[in-house]
């Protein structure tokens, strides 16, 4: 059956997605040999796990930024110095104000220069999980991150490098391709929430987002014993013609297995939430996910370079390139689909449900307020999140599967995630 299918979409989209020549003599130039000589520098103690704002990031930022001069491949930051700088308030583990950057270079288009393709991958991971952030009690070890995301990372450089030796041969792309290492993504995906509201490029000329976040291992967890596989997430969320030419284009040159496990929204592992990706998303811009999975090194000080698996990495990442390529050079671009009205609500009414909602002699706590007529919901102190409004006094929190329900004539609400449903009432 997925012989079948596999057969039909490439019938059915032979003409409309067809792979754009020349690409397949420069998606040669990525190569495991030199995706593993960055990555066993870029995931080594050397960057003390790259803690967002810690020496050793900005060890790993200084890297990315040198290789780009090396390569002639043009900073995408207006002060032409590769960096986005930003000061990002780290509410977790109480790391307060952190100065920190975005990196961002650019290869503009050669036809829509001002239609950008933007790749991204997170620059951080976190450090010595001081901070919080490992999944065991190994605070003060160097937690590398060679597969969170220092796959990511080295996999953008191979990608840009083969765009810039295209455009070294002539064949430079049709739109601009912007390659963006965002920080703060272990923090709470800060650094691409601040690009995404401070763009460098308009969000509504950004055709595109490409967001690579562990590309490098196995899952333990799939049944599927092919070990060529991919996990897609996002493709069809907000464009149907973007998921086809994705599978076509996969299927006319890597032809790995694109596995759609956790493509859903409300999956349980709400992984298209957690990561960059989203913060292009929440703006209307098609994306696509590229993930391998977690395993038993996911957040441990043994997520070290030794155990990626370079041959998975080279394919993947030639497959995120013949997207990205196909993306740039066709000649139109991505179709947004049509998006369904969102629900109105009478911005005076929003003040009706502001307050601190709680139970007590029960840890849970909400701080609803409003700020620039909007509804916002604060999290035990700790997370600050938008609420969007679904019907009458009902919202949801997308990105954490919550739902609210408020009535205001007994000041109180219903909160609910998943299985869990608690009456909070309005405790001032």
């Amino acid at each position: 059956m997925k012989i079948l299918k596999s057969l039909i979409l490439l019938i059915f989209c032979s003409q409309i997605y067809a792979q754009l020549p020349g690409a397949e003599k420069f998606a040669k130039t990525i190569t495991q040999k030199e995706l593993k000589e960055h990555l066993y520098i870029y995931a080594s103690d050397e960057f003390e796990g790259r803690e967002t704002g810690s020496e050793g990031q900005k060890k790993a930022v200084n890297y990315i930024r040198d290789f780009y001069i090396k390569n002639k491949i043009k900073p995408g930051d207006p002060d032409s110095d590769y960096f986005q700088p930003m000061t990002l308030n780290i509410r977790r583990g109480n790391m307060g104000d952190v100065e920190t950057e975005n990196v961002i270079s650019i290869i503009k288009g050669t036809d829509f220069p001002e239609e950008y393709v933007v790749i991204t991958a997170h620059l951080d991971h976190v450090g010595y999980a001081n901070n919080g952030g490992s999944r065991g009690d190994f605070k003060g070890e160097i937690h590398n991150g060679a597969d969170d995301d220092g796959s990511g990372s080295v996999a953008i450089l191979e990608i840009a490098q083969a765009f810039k030796k295209a455009e070294n041969k002539g064949k430079g792309p049709r739109r601009s391709m912007v390659f963006l290492h965002v920080s703060g993504e272990e923090k709470g995906l800060l650094g691409s929430k601040y690009y995404s509201e401070n763009p460098i490029y308009p969000m509504e000329n950004t055709v595109t987002n490409l967001n690579i976040d562990m590309i490098g291992r196995i899952d333990p967890t799939r049944k599927d014993k092919n070990r060529n596989y991919i996990y897609i997430i996002g493709s069809d969320h907000d464009s149907q013609d973007l998921h086809n030419l994705s599978e076509k284009t996969n299927l006319e040159t890597v032809n790995i297995d694109l596995d759609y496990r956790y493509n859903a929204k409300d999956d349980p592992n709400r992984f298209y939430y957690r990561s960059d990706h989203y913060n292009f998303a929440r703006f209307g811009i098609p994306i696509i996910f590229y993930f391998s999975g977690t395993h038993e090194d996911y957040h441990m000080p043994t997520d070290d370079p030794d155990k990626i698996e370079y041959d998975l990495l080279e394919s993947r990442t030639r497959l995120i390139f013949h997207t990205a390529w196909n993306i740039a050079n066709r000649d139109e671009r991505i179709v947004v689909d049509p998006k369904e009205k969102p629900f109105e609500i009478e911005v005076d009414k929003l003040v009706d449900y502001s307050g601190t909602y709680g139970i007590e002699n029960f840890p849970l706590e909400l701080v609803v307020y409003t700020k620039n007529n909007k509804l916002y919901m604060d999290v035990m102190g700790q997370e600050s999140f938008e609420l969007n409004a679904v019907g009458v006094d009902k919202f949801k929190l997308e990105e954490a599967g919550v739902e609210l329900k408020f009535n205001i004539e007994e000041s109180s609400l219903r909160f609910k995630q998943g299985p869990f449903e608690r009456d909070l009432k309005k405790l001032k």
